[in-house]
């Protein structure tokens, strides 16, 4: 497959109809930093480019889950982190309750928060919550306790969806963290002695176990859907390729499970759980709409995967009825083209819209019929007679496309 003819093919039918996101993991501080961590995965942008030092999701608060959240005890390796891709919710967990919010990058304003969850409720994770990990196309949630796991329902307030499972293999220490791969549906599990396992849905081992040993304990575990078995592979420019797939933590730094290459978390080692979503990967470029002073804003409404039939990619903060352009291209430029007060990241190709009165546009990508993998960069341009070029652009964004 020409994969820039791939990304022509989305973008032309989209526009004749009228991203793939890219990765991010986050890690849950404890009770009293009241805080998840974003960090950008290896990508087009990161860690090479001009952006490489400072790779950094902002912090985001968990007002929901942190009103009531214990502080697991040190070195526990108890509670858990992830995101449900199909609701753009947050579950947290402190290993005694369950706690579900909005991703803070997709807001939700009608949100009402439900009531934790108490772990008595499921039976099968009793004394307490080690790890969570979440089937998005399956919308069923996995959790594990210091020997089993066992799924639930992704949807409050969790009903289970089987029994619990106990591994049919020996277990080196015992379970702090549990993640489910789309690629294979299969499960990965990590130690607190720092091993990690992979098994069916049944317990059963696939392949030699442990599959790894990258730490001497693990907090947690998280499965990127960008670059799992099948997946299209990464451009030549990416520092993604072949790594980061299977990722766990020990508390100060993000670990490729399979490779043992590490990125450090710049954090003491106050971090527990472990968690994957697709988001864009923001890189500079941007420059204002000088007549109000606003920076425009590229951005994506939901974590990418490819189980929907479109995703925007958003303009926003615009000169209203300005022409724009959709800027895009299979790497970002290696030296940037200096345009006005901002400069041009992307550009390969583009695709025409008109700003609204509200100051946005908007380009759908139809991305079910993208493979997984698929990584590109994108930047919105449009027309501000007061620019020293007349234009006005937003930061680039780079995408990669994960499995649902």
């Amino acid at each position: 497959m020409n994969i820039t003819k791939t990304i022509t093919l989305c973008l032309v039918l989209a526009a004749t109809t009228a991203v793939v996101s890219g990765q991010a993991a986050y890690v849950l501080r404890t009770p009293a930093a009241a805080e998840s961590e974003g960090f950008y995965l290896p990508s087009a942008q990161y860690p090479s480019g001009a952006d490489s030092t400072v790779a950094h999701v902002p912090t985001f608060n968990l007002p929901n889950f942190f009103s009531g959240a214990v502080a697991p005890p040190a070195g526990s390796g108890q509670g858990g982190h992830t995101v449900n891709q199909n609701t753009n919710r947050m579950l947290s967990t402190d290993g005694f309750h369950l706690w579900e919010e909005p991703h803070p990058r997709y807001p939700d304003p009608g949100f009402v928060p439900s009531a934790p969850v108490p772990v008595g409720i499921f039976a099968g994770v009793i004394p307490r919550i080690m790890g969570l990990g979440i089937d998005t196309a399956g919308n069923g949630l996995w959790m594990c306790n210091i020997t089993n796991f066992q799924r639930f329902s992704a949807t409050y307030p969790y009903s289970a969806m089987g029994g619990v499972v106990w591994p049919s293999f020996v277990v080196n220490g015992v379970f702090t963290g549990i993640a489910y791969d789309p690629s294979t549906q299969s499960l990965w599990l990590c130690t607190n002695t720092g091993r990690v396992y992979n098994c069916d849905q049944g317990g059963f081992p696939i392949g030699p176990q442990p599959v790894s040993a990258p730490w001497n304990s693990l907090t947690g575990i998280a499965v990127n859907t960008t670059n799992g078995l099948g997946s299209f592979p990464a451009p030549s420019c990416s520092a993604q390729i072949g790594g980061f797939h299977i990722m766990v933590t020990e508390g100060s730094f993000l670990i490729d499970a399979l490779s043992g290459a590490a990125i450090a978390l710049g954090n003491p080692s106050d971090n527990y759980g472990l968690a994957f979503s697709a988001d864009g990967q923001y890189s500079d470029g941007g420059s204002p709409w000088v007549g109000s002073g606003v920076i425009p804003a590229i951005r994506i409404p939901r974590p990418f995967n490819n189980g929907v039939g479109s995703i925007p990619a958003q303009l926003g903060g615009a000169r209203p009825g300005a022409p724009a352009y959709l800027l895009y291209g299979l790497c970002p430029l290696g030296t940037p083209i200096p345009l006005g007060l901002g400069s041009v990241r992307v550009l390969s190709g583009y695709v025409p819209r008109i700003v609204d009165s509200s100051g946005r546009a908007s380009v759908g990508l139809p991305v079910s019929a993208a493979p997984a993998g698929l990584q590109f960069t994108l930047q919105w341009a449009f027309y501000d007679p007061l620019q020293p070029s007349g234009w006005a652009l937003t930061d680039a964004m780079t995408l990669t496309l994960g499995l649902q």
